[in-house]
């Protein structure tokens, strides 16, 4: 069974510097999840990686099988995915 959302061996660095190192996940429709963790671990940027404002050096991102790494975030929204973002200003 796919899920929902894929993440293959998702990898992303900035130079020499790997900044996600082989994700693999799978959300299933309907199902919720967390990600946590301290200040640069990486949170935003998997984000990034998902929702297409970063592409990732390796590794697939799958939204209902298929794969969506390398198009551009209109593209993903489109297709149903789309990102918030936090408004500190307020």
């Amino acid at each position: 069974m796919t899920g929902a959302l894929e993440l293959k061996d998702l990898r992303k660095s900035f130079g020499r510097t790997e900044i996600i190192r082989g994700v693999d996940l799978v959300v299933h429709k309907g199902e919720r999840i967390g990600v946590i963790g301290p200040n640069g671990a990486g949170k935003s940027t998997l984000f990034n990686l998902i929702s297409g404002r970063l592409r990732p050096s390796s590794g697939e991102v799958r939204l209902n099988g298929q794969r969506i790494d390398g198009l551009k975030p209109y593209e993903i929204n489109r297709m149903g995915l789309s990102r918030s973002f936090q408004i500190t200003n307020i």
